[in-house]
């Protein structure tokens, strides 16, 4: 009876583990891809650092030079989301890819020794459940990716971020006079400066949807429930 009881205790335990394991190695790699995104958000904000400082520094009390800097400032705090989306998406992406990787790998080898002597003459409760649990693993960091949209939602929000960038640079240029509209100081010079900040805050309106799409329609059919 003791000896009953410490296998099926023994079974729980290994049963537990084949769960809790993965988790932790999801946790460490997806702390790690957060740490190399974080070092490339550091690097981004290093060359933004420099043209904000640019800008600040431009001392101006011509209305339009004012208006352009309140742009900057709104196209600041407009684009940081779309980085911060697209960091968390990138963990993610790596995440699953990796993980993904490791229990295709480890199914097959599970997989190949079932297979040398048939589902139904293994005896061995250790090498069943591993081979289940490692198949669910294995589907789960498959489907994800698909079902979260992680390269479409890394693509959107790093190209919605990008076009900010663009906007910004567009201001930069326009507060630095590049285009010689308030050199040349006349009705017609303004006007065209006018238009231009008129064209960022349509650029600013009309560009401000944030993407973290989920794509239920990947979930494979056989597993859809209610269908």
């Amino acid at each position: 009876m003791t000896h009953i009881m410490n296998s099926n205790t023994l079974k729980v335990i290994f049963s537990f583990f084949l769960f809790v394991i993965p988790m932790m190695i999801f946790l460490v790699t997806i702390n790690f891809f957060k740490g190399q995104s974080n070092e490339m958000e550091k690097i981004f904000k290093e060359k933004d650092s420099i043209i904000e400082n640019s800008i600040y520094s431009f001392k101006s009390d011509i209305k339009e030079i004012k208006q352009l800097k309140e742009q900057f400032e709104i196209v600041n705090k407009i684009k940081k989301p779309y980085l911060t989306t697209a960091k968390k998406y990138s963990s993610y992406h790596y995440t699953f890819s990796i993980l993904f990787t490791l229990f295709s790998i480890l199914t097959g080898i599970l997989s190949f020794l079932i297979l040398l002597k048939g589902w139904e003459n293994v005896n061995s409760f250790y090498l069943k459940s591993a081979f289940l649990v490692s198949f669910f693993w294995v589907s789960l960091f498959g489907i994800l990716p698909n079902v979260l949209g992680n390269n479409q939602n890394i693509k959107n929000n790093l190209g919605k971020y990008n076009f900010y960038n663009g906007l910004h640079l567009d201001i930069y240029s326009l507060i630095n006079d590049n285009k010689g509209y308030i050199k040349r100081d006349t009705k017609y010079s303004l006007d065209s400066l006018n238009l231009e900040i008129l064209s960022i805050t349509k650029n600013i309106k009309e560009n401000q949807d944030l993407y973290f799409d989920v794509f239920i329609d990947k979930v494979p059919k056989e597993i859809k429930p209610f269908q």
